[in-house]
């Protein structure tokens, strides 16, 4: 058995970085297929690779990177459309509570990553923004002032009968 040296020995996957392979992986994950799924095949770099290739901008990978998945991003809308506008019936021809069940997951799942990865386009939207004048802040300082109190009203009271006796309220008229 011939030992390698340090040297020669690498860990993981090759680097394999080429225009074919780039252009590949951002066909399928604008077709909206995901990275670890496409990395998985043989003759494909790790996913974390791909995705250091993109952070590092590497022969202007980044943009067709973020391309790409902005594009993948958009076919799940179309998907939560398709998905909402199956039919959820069974073999016996009634609504199969199972299947909604899914479809509604499917949906829930795809438009919360799209809120996320595209919140512009489909995040949840502010219907109102309270601003001040010339659209600054509504509130630009809070200020203490010192303040007069306000007298006391003076308030008439029956003592009641001087004897010591209770007796029972009276009402003036």
């Amino acid at each position: 058995m011939v030992k390698s040296s340090p040297a020669q020995r690498t860990r993981g996957r090759p680097d394999l970085f080429s225009k074919e392979i780039t252009t590949q992986i951002c066909q399928r994950l604008a077709e909206g297929q995901a990275l670890d799924l496409i990395c998985s095949e043989p003759g494909m770099p790790a996913a974390a690779t791909v995705r250091k290739w993109a952070s590092e901008a590497r022969e202007g990978f980044d943009a067709e990177y973020a391309r790409a998945r902005s594009i993948g991003y958009e076919k799940f809308a179309d998907e939560v459309i398709a998905i909402s506008d199956a039919p959820c019936m069974g073999a016996d021809g009634y609504a199969d509570n199972g299947l909604v069940q899914k479809q509604r997951l499917q949906v829930e799942s795809r438009k919360w990553l799209l809120s996320k990865m595209l919140p512009k386009q489909f995040g949840d939207k502010v219907t109102q923004e309270i601003t001040g004048e010339d659209g600054g802040a509504l509130i630009t300082r809070i200020e203490l002032v010192a303040v007069d109190p306000r007298p006391r009203p003076q308030i008439e009271h029956d003592d009641g009968p001087s004897d010591g006796s209770v007796s029972s309220p009276r009402k003036k008229l």
